[in-house]
């Protein structure tokens, strides 16, 4: 069990970026210089816009840029967490806002408590398979154990999800913020705005598909993991309260 009650002078938080909009990548900066960690680690993924380019360079933090445009977080975020000096990681998206720290760490892992999404207190594998959401970002890991899960370099899943699913699946204990400390910003004509729903939820089973190959995972737990994910396919977040009458309980791990 690891205590720190000045968690600051031991993280590194990496910020993957690719054409962030101005306004939104400046406050998320502010942010920055208010938390005073050890580092903050600006990745470039190859943007192309040159006031963006030149707020990071002359931020003060250290800044990374990707050998090519990879166009999704996996390259920038490896390419952060392998540079960090810190003892722990965090991920914080280009557009959004970091509050607050912890006070100490009394897990490998410090979850955020976000503006858009739910309490994660009792998240469980099952229910971040039925409804998925984002709550790696803002998280604070141990630096040996993000390493050990590295984003996988595949914009054809939420590598996000993928990594809470393997730390979940390990049984890897972990705390939560007592108070909102993370603002997730939503971008006009993102990713996430700019897609249908189904879009996300195919890319959703693609994810649940990649964590059960990573895992390797038995054929039956992969079946019932994926049935799960069919369920969020079809119903949403309301899948959370269809597993008992969907799936049969001899099939349930």
């Amino acid at each position: 069990m690891k205590r720190n009650k000045m968690i600051n002078k031991h993280l590194s938080i990496v910020v993957p970026f690719y054409n962030p909009p101005y306004e939104a990548f400046q406050a998320c900066l502010q942010s920055m210089y208010k938390l005073d960690p050890l580092e903050v680690i600006l990745v470039d993924d190859c943007s192309s816009d040159e006031d963006v380019i030149t707020l990071a360079k002359q931020s003060g933090f250290v800044y990374l840029k990707t050998p090519y445009q990879s166009g999704h977080d996996g390259l920038p975020f490896n390419l952060g967490i392998h540079h960090a000096k810190g003892s722990y990681v965090c991920k914080v998206d280009a557009d959004d806002l970091l509050l607050e720290l912890p006070l100490s760490m009394p897990y490998n892992i410090h979850l955020a408590r976000m503006n858009r999404s739910a309490d994660p207190t009792n998240v469980t594998l099952e229910e971040l398979i039925l409804a998925p959401r984002s709550i790696h970002n803002g998280a604070i890991i141990a630096t040996d154990l993000a390493r050990q899960l590295p984003f996988i370099h595949d914009g054809a899943v939420f590598n996000d999800v993928l990594t809470l699913l393997r730390l979940l699946y390990r049984k890897e204990r972990f705390s939560v913020h007592p108070t909102m400390n993370y603002i997730y910003n939503d971008i006009p004509n993102s990713i996430q705005t700019s897609k249908p729903r189904h879009y996300h939820r195919l890319r959703h089973i693609q994810t649940v598909a990649r964590f059960c190959q990573l895992e390797n995972l038995s054929p039956e737990q992969s079946e019932y993991f994926l049935q799960l994910a069919m369920l969020n396919f079809r119903y949403g977040a309301k899948a959370r309260n269809m597993l008992k009458t969907h799936i049969p309980s001899k099939v349930q791990a």
